[in-house]
């Protein structure tokens, strides 16, 4: 198991090896949306995926181009116009969830989607929560929750502290937590439902 430090150095010595970022979130989404295949067969599922502004959000649209590849309707959800978003990777990733068709909702979900979700799945804060969760994304959060299907976190659920497992103010009720390349030292099944680590496509250790 990992601390968010180590994570981080861990994700530059990586990149030092010269794997890119891009390359690493798209091997983080692809394989999360491969393990929810296996597990769940997304074959016209509906899939609505919650997405903030960093870097989880860029493995959200990953995830959200995979399920779709696997025969899913999927939606995504974004926090805040897409302006806000923080990180040339997740931009990237945002145009091409775009451009392939996947249908982008941006502050509000309509209720029809709400209403037949099969899977959501929750990319919005990631491990780098450093303080209580905010509006936006504390009232999203509770939407999350409240949809009576089945929950994906990827690589932690969002509003959990990933190094001590504490909930700042409000935290996803995730079923399952995908998380890359180790388990986080404060998850366990008790904020995180069952825990799948998946690799980022280099051999941990």
């Amino acid at each position: 198991m990992i601390s968010t430090q180590e994570m981080y150095k861990i994700d530059r010595h990586i990149q030092s090896l010269g794997i890119p970022a891009q390359i690493l979130m798209e091997n983080a989404g692809a394989n999360s949306a491969r393990i929810v295949n296996e597990r769940y067969d997304l074959k016209n599922k509906n899939i609505l995926v919650f997405t903030g502004t960093g870097n989880n959000a860029g493995d959200g649209f990953v995830f959200a181009r995979h399920a779709q590849k696997y025969g899913a309707n999927v939606t995504v959800f974004l926090a805040k116009p897409p302006e806000n978003i923080r990180t040339e990777e997740t931009r990237t990733n945002y145009n091409i969830a775009k451009n392939i068709g996947i249908e982008i909702c941006v502050s509000t979900i309509p209720q029809n989607i709400l209403n037949n979700t099969d899977i959501a799945c929750d990319a919005l804060l990631g491990i780098g929560l450093k303080d209580n969760v905010k509006e936006p994304y504390r009232k999203i959060i509770e939407i999350f929750n409240s949809l009576e299907c089945a929950k994906i976190s990827l690589d932690c659920p969002s509003g959990i502290n990933a190094d001590t497992g504490k909930t700042r103010g409000v935290a996803v009720r995730a079923d399952m937590t995908i998380t890359f390349y180790d388990a986080k030292k404060g998850l366990d099944k008790s904020n995180s439902g069952e825990i799948i680590v998946t690799d980022m496509g280099i051999r941990n250790g």
